[in-house]
């Protein structure tokens, strides 16, 4: 715990920061606001203090709008950091819950300040931490402002929910097609036009896939939004999953949700109801079309899409021996799902790792990608998303992974010499964020090279080294986190102020190395990084630079 500053011995004068806070923003702008309040009665306890030799540091620490429950703060960052560097002896503040509302966050400046040998003191009450009863009071004290905000918390949701269920709008980022007029959604006809627009392209195109492409082939963009602080978001292409949300809005047609219940909003509609409910069913269509029988509840992969060299279809099974469950893939003729005398059975494991390495190395591979898909106009977007999905895959769930290749028309055929994988062109590069210049071009077609051994009525698959020069050390936990960098960038740019604050500084933290080369990205799927180089230190970069030949130099790429 702390030391009491009059515990401190300084043989020098007592070096004194003040630290204010408010939760809020209101009122700010006021002349003399709550912060000069704050302020003004630290120094002055300071100035009784003078004898003691305490002096106040001119550097302010101030956080306005900021809220209690969380150290990231600004203010409150570069106080524990010139603590740390040693040019504080004593911080100052009006009281207690100025500094914290969290007994754990408490405990984390404890630490820092007793690594420094530095102080806190409260100008409205008096704490000795050097006695049991005195660290008892403050623990007290710190855990009925942490129920305070808590409750206060659930006054608020309470409140939202009663608004809510007047059919309020209850502030968040705008959604196109509106304006914000007296507290209310007003509609902005310019962008009203484009929401119309969205939903009857999507009931003709039939695919959010597609919609995005037409959509960007159209210059149709995401609502374009200016902050208070100036910075600018939005106006940019649409991906799939923002595109999904703005259909499923009800917004749209008049109704405000809360919790998986609608009411009736006080704003207008800009879509017809019958067109909404049109697009909710073609949605849900698209989902079930994506599951295995539409019921499964864990499909296995290749379900569907894979067949034998006769072009017959191969199901998935299984079998359990003791504890252990083995699944196969099996060919299926008829309605008696018997499998006929030369009818194929193999283990899914050893056919769908093998296909998933295939189609992953095929994406982190810029040269042989290109090769490929031909000419393009902008390859460098494309080869940025081809490798992060290659990324995704190495942590993608079976389901995740199996909607993407039904979405690029994957088909997988086994037969005693090889595995062979067939892509459809133009749906990849629809899923990669590009316009396919040519909608009947041939498939992609790739192949490993594959022994399959009989042994009654299993087959064993051996699978030859297709690729001498791949890699074998790739480090799943980097892998992961360019995954989560890419997708807390696009959390951050569809979620904008809706996100709670502690959570978009966490966001925040890994989308930073959302601007990493396209190298550096694709070397770390390859697991050709560095051997020095790890998630843990790759997170751990201060500052990461945007200059690509800085970031390989500090990523010790060069």
């Amino acid at each position: 715990m702390a030391k009491p500053a009059s515990a401190i011995t300084r043989s020098d004068k007592v070096r004194c920061a003040i630290y204010t806070r408010k939760s809020t923003e209101e009122g700010l702008e006021q002349e003399f606001n709550s912060l000069d309040a704050q302020r003004e009665a630290c120094a002055a306890y300071i100035t009784s203090q003078r004898h003691e030799g305490w002096t106040p540091v001119p550097h302010t620490y101030d956080d306005g709008g900021y809220s209690g429950g969380s150290l990231e703060r600004p203010g409150l960052k570069q106080l524990l950091a010139d603590i740390a560097a040693g040019k504080v002896d004593v911080i100052v503040v009006y009281k207690v819950d100025r500094l914290t509302r969290s007994l754990a966050d408490f405990s984390k400046i404890v630490e820092v300040l007793e690594r420094a040998n530095a102080s806190f003191v409260s100008v409205t009450q008096a704490f000795n931490t050097t006695t049991s009863m005195g660290r008892l009071m403050l623990n007290v004290l710190l855990s009925f402002a942490q129920f305070e905000r808590e409750v206060t918390g659930e006054r608020i949701r309470d409140k939202v929910a009663a608004s809510k269920r007047k059919g309020m709008w209850m502030g968040g980022p705008v959604p196109l097609g509106y304006d914000l007029g007296s507290r209310k959604l007003v509609i902005n006809e310019a962008e009203a036009a484009d929401v119309r627009a969205i939903y009857k392209l999507y009931l003709e195109l039939g695919s959010i896939g597609a919609l995005a492409a037409e959509l960007e082939q159209r210059g149709i963009r995401t609502k374009p939004r200016t902050y208070k602080d100036g910075r600018a978001v939005g106006g940019i292409a649409f991906y799939p999953g923002p595109l999904s949300y703005l259909i499923k809005n009800p917004l749209y047609i008049g109704e405000v949700q809360h919790r998986g219940e609608r009411f009736p909003g006080e704003h207008e509609g800009i879509v017809e109801r019958d067109v909404w409910e049109a697009a909710q069913r073609l949605l849900a269509d698209n989902r079930n079309s994506r599951r295995v029988g539409g019921r499964a509840a864990s499909p296995s992969l290749l379900a569907g899409i894979i067949k034998d060299a006769e072009g017959r279809a191969m199901t998935p099974s299984h079998s359990t021996r003791g504890s252990r469950r083995y699944r196969y893939y099996f060919t299926q003729v008829g309605v008696d799902r018997k499998m006929p005398a030369d009818g194929w059975r193999i283990p899914a494991s050893d056919v769908e790792q093998a296909v998933r390495d295939k189609l992953r190395r095929l994406l982190s591979r810029s040269s042989e990608l290109l090769d490929v898909l031909g000419p393009l106009d902008r390859p460098a977007p494309i080869l940025e998303a081809a490798a992060l999905l290659a990324g995704s895959m190495v942590a993608m769930a079976t389901s995740e992974l199996r909607a993407s290749l039904l979405a690029i028309r994957t088909e997988v055929t086994i037969s005693e010499a090889a595995i062979q994988i067939s892509v459809a062109r133009d749906k990849l590069l629809l899923e990669l964020g590009a316009v396919p210049a040519e909608e009947d071009a041939p498939p992609i077609v790739l192949t490993i090279p594959a022994k399959l051994t009989r042994c009654g009525l299993e087959m064993r698959m051996v699978i030859d080294a297709w690729d001498p020069a791949a890699p074998a050390l790739v480090d799943a936990a980097l892998v992961k986190l360019i995954v989560r960098a890419e997708q807390a960038h696009r959390t951050l740019v569809e979620g904008g102020s809706t996100i709670p604050r502690l959570e978009r500084n966490e966001l925040a933290r890994h989308a930073r190395l959302h601007t990493l080369a396209p190298d550096i990205v694709s070397a770390i799927v390859e697991g050709r990084q560095p051997r020095s180089l790890s998630a843990r230190r790759l997170l751990r970069v201060p500052e990461m630079p945007m200059d690509w030949r800085e970031q390989r130099k500090t990523l010790g790429f060069s």
